[in-house]
């Protein structure tokens, strides 16, 4: 038996135990679906530096996005931008896994975040108009409504017994090889809108608004699976060594339709507001590469590409209803509260399993629905709290801001034995700025942590994430 076919034998059994291990870490990555947070919040640095306590004071240029009802109160044409840095911080820590294989596997994990990016988060024009002699505010937004970023890594170490046969099929005898697995894998991105909506006030001191929210935007996940095996055993004297390059690529499109519908409540004291927000199917488009790259003993052994186009996974976003209290304790200060409810329980993930096409006629799409035992969101109940303090100065009017909130995650914190529990998010908020009569700068920076077990191995995801908010308003 010749060495160069010794060892493609021995690289194809490795190959087979290695691959086995590798079609279920892809799962760890979500391999047919993302988990993402789907917060669907407003932007600006005003309402972040509050902790985002602003669907009942929403009195801004960035109301469209917390409760449109709140235009009502602009009475000029205004121009707002935000830009928002995210730096995510943390940890992806795990315990020993088990792939049930009858061979112990030793896992260690070596992997931290960091990194930062940023994005415009929000361009919104606002402007008072008149239909019929009634008074209406106008706006027009572009916003981020969702910002996603996800990062994970393993290094694993496998012993594996694995049998060797010759070119007839005969056994010949079993040997052990030693393998090490290293994965990484980054998720990147977010779902954006544009708003199209109005605000009018309905009764002396009660306003009603309306917004249509058309769902697009774009994210990136990459993967990279490195395989390497020291001791791939030839026969009882010489050994080789194998190494495998997996990497998968996937861009992502959303789209998607809903309409937000607002009443707000003015007083002298105490402003309250309404927000509802209407349930829709989120749908992703996804392209993917894979690519996978063998050597043996250095050489090309094997290398294939597969590209997967049109594929298609759909999120039922439920219903969501918010509460909001702005509480005037002085002419210059302002505190605030917000209740929010999101009904993730009854919401469903359809990933497209065939397309028909039907010539001449509507294509026939078949969907495989997740059930409870592959993956369930869980309800979420929102608790956010700020308060604002204006103080003036010879060099304008500038905000301190801060600001809490309670934030439980949809996704299901889901441990070894399957039980699942909440994750809640965790953020604290500061801000400041400076206002003059038509130019106001604000100055955003909120701290979110929460702890995230993972479905299919003994591991938790610890973020610290941090973000820092820039806006600028001007009053024409």
């Amino acid at each position: 038996m010749k060495l160069s076919y010794k060892i493609a034998l021995a690289a194809v059994t490795f190959t087979l135990t290695a691959g086995s291990v590798f079609s279920q870490v892809e799962t760890l990555f979500e391999d047919r679906f993302e988990s993402y947070n789907f917060e669907f919040t407003g932007s600006g640095a005003r309402a972040m530096g509050m902790g985002n306590a602003f669907l009942g004071v929403a009195d801004d240029v960035y109301a469209i996005n917390w409760n449109p009802a709140g235009l009502y109160k602009l009475e000029s044409t205004i121009l707002g931008l935000s830009y928002t840095k995210l730096s995510p911080k943390g940890e992806f820590q795990s315990e020993r896994v088990s792939f049930n294989t009858p061979n112990p596997i030793r896992e260690r994990l070596s992997f931290d975040r960091g990194g930062s990016f940023g994005a415009l988060t929000q361009a919104t024009f606002v402007a008072p108009l008149r239909i019929k002699g009634h008074p209406f505010v106008g706006s027009i937004s572009y916003a981020r409504n969702s910002s996603e970023f996800n990062e994970q890594g393993y290094k694993i170490d496998l012993i594996e017994v694995v049998p060797i046969f010759n070119e007839a099929g005969t056994f010949l005898f079993t040997d052990t090889i030693f393998e090490t697995i290293d994965i990484n894998s980054q998720l990147a991105g977010g779902i954006d809108a544009i708003n199209v909506g109005f605000g009018t006030r309905i009764r002396e001191n009660m306003a009603f608004g309306l917004s249509a929210n058309i769902y697009s935007g774009k994210s990136q996940r990459n993967s990279v699976v490195f395989i390497s095996g020291d001791n791939l055993p030839v026969n009882n004297f010489q050994h080789g060594t194998f190494t495998s390059d997996r990497q998968v690529s996937d861009s992502n499109k959303y789209s998607g339709f809903n309409v937000t519908v607002g009443l707000k409540l003015d007083g002298k004291i105490l402003d309250a507001g309404l927000v509802v927000r209407t349930p829709f199917s989120l749908s992703q488009k996804r392209q993917r590469v894979l690519s996978q790259l063998d050597n043996v003993n250095g050489g090309p052994f094997f290398t294939d590409t597969i590209f997967q186009i049109d594929l298609l996974t759909k999120y039922d976003i439920p219903l969501m209803v918010g509460l909001g209290v702005g509480y005037h304790y002085k002419e210059n200060w302002l505190f605030a509260a917000d209740l929010e409810y999101r009904s993730f329980s009854s919401a469903k993930i359809k990933i497209r399993e065939n397309l028909i096409l039907v010539p001449g006629g509507n294509n026939i799409e078949e969907f495989d629905v997740l059930d409870a035992s592959q993956w369930q969101y869980s309800n979420v109940f929102i608790v956010r709290a700020g308060t604002e303090f204006l103080k003036e100065t010879s060099v304008g009017t500038i905000p301190l801001r801060a600001g809490i909130g309670y934030v439980p995650l949809p996704a299901p914190n889901t441990d070894i034995n399957g039980s699942r529990s909440t994750s809640v998010s965790y953020q604290f908020s500061l801000g400041t700025g400076i206002h003059w009569n038509q130019i106001k700068l604000d100055l955003g920076y909120m701290y979110k942590t929460y702890n995230l077990k993972s479905r299919f191995f003994s591991a938790e995801e610890k973020s610290q994430n941090h973000f820092l908010n820039a806006s600028f308003t001007g009053y024409f």
